[in-house]
């Protein structure tokens, strides 16, 4: 049987995001928990274009909200072939009753337990509508099947050390997707940076954590980092802005090759701080944080959301007073 992985896009701005291009680990994750015995491929649409005469037996779609209108259409054209399409990522598990309007199987939540049971399912011929994932440990999960990317100019080595979050931010879709706090074994991690075999200098150097808060675990963060400094690696994540409070932390990301991070900020009103259940982000202190950084060579992104109940046209203004040219 031969399955091909679907990572979903759509263009939403007038350029795209292909200049930018970093792949989500889903796809090529996916492809490495898949049992030998199947031919797996992978495709990210926002740089490959779909084949619709594919010979692969089995579609796995994965996809966000905003790219759902593009993943139903793929589905009925994949079904017209007489594909079996299955489907998972954020939408499915929060829409599931939509999704199966257009598919075969859904797979909801986390997938590793329920994987290598769907595929022997469709197999088989016993496929069922719903494939609920339950939380699983990360002690074995595997190396991303980085070998099945394409050979393009942009960065590759996703790595995924831990997954979940300690906050419980009202607009994120975290704590209900990836539940708890866990972590893989730092040498585990280690081995995925270490990956070395892209055809480019810096796709080896460059590694991007896929992680929801890498830095939450501070004990753990700690020893990653002290472990990563003589692999010589330059690296970015998302991590919680009060990381700023942790000298010995901010030394090590630097010591260790850190070379950009994103921050939720979020607002710059308390009101809306306060709506969004973000009682670690402190207005006063960013752009502290920003600086200390940013000083150790650190680049900063920054995400802010606008529109919530007590946003203002000056509140969503006051960055250009915290933060001016």
């Amino acid at each position: 049987m031969k399955i091909e992985i679907i990572i979903v896009y759509m263009q939403r701005y007038k350029n795209g995001h292909e200049a930018n291009f970093v792949p989500p680990i889903t796809g090529i994750y996916l492809a490495a928990l898949t049992p030998a015995k199947y031919e797996v491929k992978v495709l990210h649409q926002q740089i490959e274009e779909v084949d619709i005469d594919t010979t692969a037996d089995v579609i796995a779609l994965s996809f966000f909200s905003g790219f759902a209108p593009e993943a139903y259409s793929l589905a009925r054209r994949f079904k017209d072939k007489g594909k079996i399409v299955i489907a998972g990522g954020p939408h499915v598990t929060y829409y599931s009753d939509e999704a199966l309007n257009y598919v075969d199987a859904i797979i909801t939540g986390e997938v590793e337990n329920i994987w290598e049971e769907l595929l022997h399912d469709a197999d088989q011929g016993v496929l069922k509508k719903i494939y609920s994932g339950q939380t699983p440990t990360l002690e074995t999960a595997p190396t991303p099947r980085y070998d099945l990317l394409p050979d393009a100019f942009f960065v590759k080595k996703v790595v995924q050390a831990t997954r979940g979050c300690f906050f419980n931010c009202s607009f994120c879709t975290v704590p209900t997707l990836n539940p708890g706090y866990r972590k893989r074994p730092v040498d585990a991690v280690l081995q995925d940076i270490q990956y070395d075999k892209f055809s480019r200098w810096w796709q080896n150097k460059v590694v991007w954590f896929w992680d929801d808060n890498l830095t939450a675990d501070r004990q753990y963060a700690k020893e990653l980092l002290r472990k990563m400094i003589p692999l010589k690696k330059w690296w970015l994540t998302q991590a919680s802005i009060d990381i700023a409070n942790d000298e010995e932390l901010l030394d090590l990301m630097k010591a260790s090759g850190c070379i950009g991070v994103f921050f939720g900020i979020e607002s710059f009103d308390g009101d809306s701080l306060n709506d969004a259940n973000k009682g670690q982000n402190k207005i006063e202190k960013y752009k502290n944080a920003v600086d200390a950084l940013r000083s150790r060579g650190i680049s900063v992104m920054a995400g802010l959301i606008s529109g919530f109940d007590h946003d203002t046209p000056d509140s969503i203004l006051k960055w250009q007073i915290i933060f001016p040219k």
